[in-house]
C-alpha cells in the first residue's frame, strides 16, 4: 500500500496529485478497455499492438506532462 501511496501523492508524500490519480486511473481504464475488446473480439493483431502501444504511451506522456506542468505548485515537505 506505501508503495502505490508514494506513487499517488506529491513531493511531501501527504497531498493527492490530482493529475496523478487521475493519470493512474486512465491508464487503467484503457487496459480495461482493450483487455474487453480483445476478449470480445478473440484477436490481437500486430496493428491492434501498435495502436495500443500508441495510445497506453499518449496517456502516459499526458499524466507526465500534467505533473511537470504543476510541479511548482505541489506543497513541500516538512
Amino acid at each position: 500500500m506505501r508503495f502505490i501511496t508514494d506513487i499517488l501523492t506529491g513531493k511531501d508524500n501527504l497531498t493527492f496529485d490530482a493529475a496523478r490519480v487521475m493519470g493512474v486511473m486512465g491508464a487503467g481504464a484503457y487496459i480495461v478497455f482493450w483487455s474487453a475488446a480483445v476478449f470480445h473480439l478473440g484477436v490481437f493483431s500486430a496493428g491492434d499492438a501498435a495502436a495500443y502501444g500508441t495510445g497506453l504511451g499518449l496517456v502516459m506522456v499526458a499524466m507526465s506532462g500534467a505533473v511537470r506542468l504543476k510541479q511548482e505548485a505541489e506543497p513541500e515537505r516538512r
